[in-house]
């Protein structure tokens, strides 16, 4: 475990950094490395800088915090601040240790600081988190591990998320929801439906039969590019 975190604060509202660096300072884990104002000002500062940890708003000028952190090929560990809670689920894809709103809770803070340490005392486990993202549901945000999900389904203007335990029904569209999720987890074959690929147990003429029984259509326009990406280069024959 290093003495304290190293920290770098990336806001572009002045209030917000002057808010986040001294709850920052006052943290007897953290270190405060630098307070920044862009995504320019911060890749100065982690060129020159150890930064362990970056306490970063999304909604900036020039690049969002988003954007930024996927342009890292080695980025440091990343909480996410933002007033717009709708950021949630595209942030799933660069893995952040969490994802805060303004105004700053103190005691969601801490919890994320104790993730961030948990992460630095137990760093093989750190590699082993699996891939999950967050839908809205009501005033709440769920996080669903992606490897519970047996498949998607388009249901008006929300979508049915299936898992073992319960259906999630976010209001959204498949199409969106696809466009997110952007890893090779999940297949689309229906315009209705997406499904996450170790969940398939067979795959038939007109439709496949998931490990749980179900059975989901495929579509004829999604049947070549499924065969393509799904199937070519796996299937062994006699």
């Amino acid at each position: 475990m290093i003495a304290k975190i190293r920290t770098l604060v990336v806001d572009d509202d002045p209030d917000g950094r002057i808010i986040l660096s001294r709850v920052v300072q006052l943290n007897p884990h953290l270190q405060l490395v630098d307070a920044c104002a862009s995504a320019t000002e911060a890749y100065a500062q982690l060129a020159e800088k150890e930064v362990d940890l970056m306490i970063c708003d999304i909604e900036m000028p020039e690049m969002t915090g988003l954007q930024f952190v996927r342009s890292m090929q080695q980025p440091p560990l990343v909480i996410f601040i933002t007033s717009h809670r709708d950021y949630a689920l595209a942030c799933y894809e660069v893995s952040p240790v969490d994802f805060l709103t303004k105004p700053l809770d103190p005691a969601r803070f801490l919890a994320s600081i104790e993730k961030v340490r948990q992460r630095f005392q137990n760093p093989a486990e750190s590699v082993a988190i699996e891939p999950y993202f967050f839908v809205k549901e009501g005033q709440h945000y769920q996080q669903i591990r992606c490897a519970d999900v047996l498949y998607m389904q388009a249901d008006d203007n929300f979508v049915q998320i299936v898992t073992p335990n319960r259906t999630y029904l976010p209001v959204l569209t498949i199409a969106k929801l696809e466009g997110d999720l952007k890893n090779d987890l999940f297949v689309r074959v229906h315009r209705s439906y997406l499904v996450l690929r170790a969940a398939i147990s067979e795959v038939r003429k007109n439709d496949l039969v998931l490990t749980s029984g179900q059975v989901i259509p495929i579509g004829d326009q999604y049947r070549a590019a499924f065969q393509r990406t799904h199937m070519l280069g796996r299937l062994i024959v006699r």
